[in-house]
């Protein structure tokens, strides 16, 4: 392969700070009694960042925010020699901790995976990529400590490039993927905490290989481009309603082709990542990497004064206890190697995480 060129039929799913954070927080200074009787309030004060260990490389791995444990959770992908993954890890903001359940879900890549507030679990469905490893239709949760495999009564058939968000018109996670006897069926399915169930809606994004998919506060749940086919790329945006899609359009559009979002509350609605490419017959060229931000109905280009490499089959999340994008791993387009960086964004600028 030519050196920073993407063969067009390997543009597939991912999916998906100038300001690093010097130290973690952690509540210190015990309570102690005062005149009238209250406790005082502990103050959260900083301890050193000393980073620790990293996930080994690899692409397509799963990756959401625990609000429960207030960390970041990873878990499994497909390792540079093409093994299927299932270890866990968490990311406090700081480093990078391996965590050792005693029950993991069989190894897979492009896994969904999204934290689900009415049971208070990280949910994982599906995964696996052609040619790697098999295609998944299993369940599972994550309760901080170890994976339980669910049994819901119903559930989707095997979907490609299955996507998982919260919904916040209804507080159930929304899964976006291609199905059908061929793959060739746009479907949408939602999971209440117990059970999954296929909401049919009446329109949908047309098919597409590769999609990205994040929750916006103020446009609900929000689809961005993909691949339409072997060659060729989409920059459409679409938004979930809570029974419907309707097709959004902006003024104004990224390029289209890989891309990774994520959902930051504080400052803008959506952060996508997107690779700047040039055609050149049937290879992509890859030129870099590009940052937007949705507002809700429009797409604004940030220029931040570094960005991370643009690779394949990154994972993306947005940490809400510290107020960063994630970004981490994927495939180097270059070496085709799969890497095992972590990379910050601050709503201005992207930096390597402590030690990455």
């Amino acid at each position: 392969m030519i050196p920073g060129r993407i063969p067009a039929r390997a543009i597939v799913p991912v999916l998906i700070g100038a300001v690093i954070l010097p130290s973690c927080t952690s509540a210190k200074g015990a309570s102690s009694g005062t005149p009238s009787g209250r406790a005082a309030t502990a103050r959260a004060t900083p301890s050193p960042c000393v980073p620790g260990g990293s996930p080994p490389a690899r692409m397509g791995a799963a990756m959401t925010y625990d609000a429960a444990t207030r960390t970041v959770v990873l878990f499994g992908g497909i390792s540079g020699d093409g093994t299927p993954l299932n270890d866990t890890w968490a990311w406090d903001g700081c480093h990078w901790s391996q965590l050792k359940p005693a029950v993991s879900p069989p190894g897979r890549s492009f896994g969904a995976l999204a934290f689900d507030a009415s049971s208070g679990k990280v949910i994982l469905f599906g995964g696996g990529a052609a040619n790697a490893d098999p295609t998944r239709i299993d369940t599972w949760s994550w309760n901080g400590a170890t994976w339980t495999e669910e049994h819901p009564a119903t559930g989707p058939a095997r979907l490609s490039n299955p996507l998982l968000t919260d919904d916040p018109t209804n507080g159930n996670l929304l899964l976006f993927g291609i199905g059908g006897p061929r793959f060739q069926t746009p479907l949408t399915w939602t999971w209440d905490g117990k059970n999954w169930t296929d909401r049919h809606p009446s329109k949908s994004p047309p098919y597409r290989n590769s999609a990205a998919l994040a929750a916006g506060a103020r446009s609900g749940v929000l689809l961005y481009g993909g691949a339409p086919a072997e060659t060729g790329t989409l920059n459409d945006s679409w938004a979930w309603d809570g029974s419907n899609w309707s097709q959004l359009h902006p003024s104004t559009n990224p390029q289209g082709g890989p891309a990774f979002m994520a959902h930051e509350v504080a400052r803008h609605d959506v952060v996508l990542v997107e690779a700047i490419t040039e055609q050149s017959g049937a290879s992509t060229i890859v030129k870099g990497s590009s940052t937007w931000t949705w507002s809700g109905s429009n797409w604004t280009r940030q220029h931040p004064s570094s960005s991370p490499p643009f690779e394949l089959f990154r994972s993306i999340a947005y940490d809400r206890s510290r107020d960063r994008v994630v970004l981490f791993g994927g495939k180097d387009v270059n070496s085709n190697q799969a890497t095992n960086d972590t990379w910050l964004w601050d709503g201005t600028n992207w930096s390597p995480a402590p030690g990455s």
